[in-house]
């Protein structure tokens, strides 16, 4: 049965799929329990005994009892046929206890055992062992190397993560996926000391079967599922993981990513760490973007956001109230609040008056938002409440943050009650935790910039979430009409710039008139035709980047062409002696105030990537580029294309006028229309596009093909 099908099981609410009884049992058996707290199966059964309701089986050779309950020599001697198996013997036993899982009907089975591909050699034969045991017989396996999980919804404390003599988590609405054991249960303990209810924690391992993607995609579909951290190093799956985030986009389930080994040296790390390959993280961060997921730099700034996102609450707007005892911490909130959308508006002459009535008399501070009510509010606990009860229902703000100190109780629960009385999302920035926040679910932070840096990503949450884009119909005729062009090359994997720009025109890529010659003389011929200034390009399969040995010449007129081609093959012999001339291509110049690049490249993970960036000899300059995966809209686009340079590209002096950037769109749309259809398409360069007079030209023309059709 393949993942896909398994997941959609689950989520139709069918009979108990295989991975309904892998993460949500009815029954469990552990094998390799045991008796001693010292020994992880002990640990494990410790765990399973205090929290699970229904049928528990230790399996141990010879042992009559684990822990007081009665305890079987093999799975054989089950009296009924169990959901989930819990493994954690030796590294050589393995295999054979999950097949041996498999052949008794059992639905999954958790490995936590290490000892498999993460340390090469023979770890990597038996985790190979587990693989084929699970495409064969269909049971589901978590780990190996992994540290278990826990549904606290279903009382499941499959894990070794908690200590059994630590209090159970809340069954509350945070998930934390994580593919790393240790670090996820790092951060579990961290998530449930903030406060964040943490009713799901599942590490995923070496993901023999099950990956953090698909863990991921069976719950969001759970009810008491309210918002998904994932801590991930390799993106296994990254169609599950779309399916994911457009799934979580429709429930308006924010799910929040962090992801281990962006450097190389991390990356290494990652490889021993899981035995897996590391993606490319640009890629995943605008995948990323696109489809609405929050990316979280650091483990902090994840639980911030997850803190957060658990109250539930949306806003309708970005305008932020900020409630200081201090001047200095409301204009670092103000700052912080423009740093990620947010405004801090200031209030009518009509409400700072009836906020100042509001204010211990005589009134000192100051409420034109910030509002700095010194520190005479503290013993004020009517004014703090009633402050809180106006601010909450104000239509001229849209969230609240507030500053105050751990020792000053009252007004912390004038506070916490404003929070509970309004649908308006409040942050506490405070000089410690303080446990009475923490149980109300209200948001505490020890940082001006973690206070309100979540209330940043709600409003993109509440405001800004994409479309769901679906494929479009394919172009059956262009289709043909493109792989004729790939057919005529006889083999050749690069295409000459003139028959990608050929390609180019079928997906409405405006390009340069230009004629392909075979002499100097005939160039000369050509510019005279052509008209007004000219390049001329050495053309051959073998030359991706003319420039680079001399193969063009720009800003010519008819007339000196010809001695200019001569120069420019001399050039190239002596450059790229090794380079055959197919041709010399002659075009207009085309007039640009500015210079774009855009691009097809092909991702481990997530296939065809549409690349935008600054172009010409800036591209390798500035470096910046912005990416979309296919399919995507023309708003998608259009915002990519704006959001270069920090969005100066659109709102600078000289930036791009209107038209000019719906013609960079139009290019865009037809880029990734070209990478869906046309799978053969390894890369695709457009360097530059030359941008001015409301056009957009496609200059050059860079397109390789791969060795497959799909």
């Amino acid at each position: 049965m393949s993942a896909s099908q398994t997941l959609n099981d689950a989520a139709q609410g069918t009979t108990p799929s295989a991975m309904d009884r892998l993460l949500s049992p009815r029954s469990i058996a552990l094998i390799g329990a045991s008796n001693s707290a010292h020994r992880i199966g002990g640990l494990l059964f410790a765990n399973l005994k205090r929290a699970f309701k229904g049928p528990l089986y230790p399996i141990h050779p010879s042992d009559p009892e684990i822990m007081g309950v009665k305890a079987y020599s093999s799975l054989a001697d089950l009296p009924e046929t169990v959901d989930l198996a819990v493994v954690a013997v030796a590294a050589k036993l393995v295999p054979d206890m999950v097949e041996a899982a498999a052949a008794a009907g059992i639905g999954g089975a958790v490995v936590v055992t290490s000892g498999f591909a993460e340390v090469g050699g023979e770890g990597v034969e038996l985790q190979d062992r587990l693989a084929d045991i699970s495409r064969r017989t269909g049971i589901r396996i978590l780990g190996p190397n992994c540290i278990g999980y826990l549904n606290m919804h279903g009382g499941v404390m499959a894990n070794f993560a908690i200590t059994p003599d630590s209090p159970l988590p809340i069954a509350g609405g945070t998930a934390l996926v994580s593919q790393s054991g240790g670090f996820g249960s790092y951060i579990s303990l961290m998530a449930m000391r903030a406060g964040l209810g943490v009713g799901w924690f599942v590490s995923t391992g070496n993901e023999v079967d099950c990956n953090v993607a698909m863990v991921c995609r069976y719950l969001i579909e759970r009810p008491e599922v309210k918002v998904l951290l994932a801590c991930v190093e390799t993106l296994r799956d990254p169609d599950i993981f779309i399916e994911t985030a457009e799934r979580a986009l429709e429930l308006d389930k924010p799910v929040v990513l962090l992801k281990a080994g962006r450097s190389e040296e991390a990356a290494r790390a990652a490889m021993s760490h899981t035995g897996s390959i590391t993606g490319s993280a640009d890629v995943l961060y605008a995948v990323c973007a696109q489809y609405g997921v929050h990316v979280a730099e650091t483990m902090q700034e994840m639980l911030d956001l997850g803190l957060m996102f658990e109250t539930g609450k949306r806003v309708k707007g970005r305008r932020m109230a900020v409630l200081t005892t201090s001047g200095g911490a409301g204009v670092l909130l103000t700052d912080e609040a423009a740093e990620v959308g947010l405004t801090v508006p200031e209030f009518s002459a009509e409400e700072q008056a009836e906020l100042e009535a509001i204010m211990p008399q005589p009134f000192f501070g100051s409420v034109g938002n910030p509002i700095d009510t010194t520190s005479q509010i503290i013993a004020h606990q009517d004014s703090a409440v009633g402050i809180m009860d106006y601010l909450g229902k104000s239509p001229s703000i849209d969230m609240i943050t507030c500053v105050t100190w751990d020792h000053t109780t009252e007004f912390i629960k004038a506070l916490v009650d404003g929070d509970l009385g309004t649908d308006k999302p409040v942050s506490i920035l405070c000089t410690a935790t303080v446990p009475m926040v923490s149980e109300a679910g209200t948001p505490l932070y020890l940082d001006p910039s973690r206070a309100v840096r979540p209330l940043g990503a709600l409003a993109r949450q509440s405001l800004d979430r994409p479309n769901i884009v679906k494929a479009p119909a394919k172009d059956e005729a262009r289709i043909a009409r493109a792989r004729a062009l790939f057919a005529a090359c006889d083999g050749r994997k690069v295409l000459m710039e003139h028959e990608g720009k050929q390609l180019f025109a079928e997906y409405g890529i405006p390009v340069t008139r230009e004629k392909l010659v075979a002499t100097p003389a005939d160039a000369d011929a050509a510019a005279a035709e052509i008209g007004g200034k000219v390049a001329i390009k050495y053309m051959s399969p073998e030359l991706m980047h003319k420039s680079d040995v001399g193969g063009l010449r720009l800003g010519l007129e008819a007339g000196s062409v010809k001695a200019e081609a001569e120069a420019m093959l001399d050039d190239v012999a002596r450059g790229a002696p090794h380079v055959e001339l197919s041709g010399i291509l002659v075009q207009e110049m085309v007039p640009a105030r500015m210079e774009l690049t855009c691009g097809i490249k092909r991702d481990l993970s997530f296939g065809p990537i549409v690349v935008v960036g600054m172009g010409g000899v800036l591209v390798e300059v500035l470096a910046e580029v912005a990416m979309l995966r296919p399919p995507f809209d023309a708003g998608m686009a259009r915002k990519v294309v704006e959001s270069l340079c920090d969005g100066r590209i659109a709102s600078a002096r000289r930036g791009l006028e209107p038209d000019e950037i719906d013609a960079v769109v139009a290019a865009v749309m037809g880029l990734g229309q070209m990478a869906l259809e046309l799978p053969e398409i390894s890369e695709i360069d457009v360097n530059p596009i030359r941008i001015a007079n409301g056009r957009a030209v496609a200059a050059d023309a860079l397109v390789i093909l791969g060795d497959d059709a799909e």
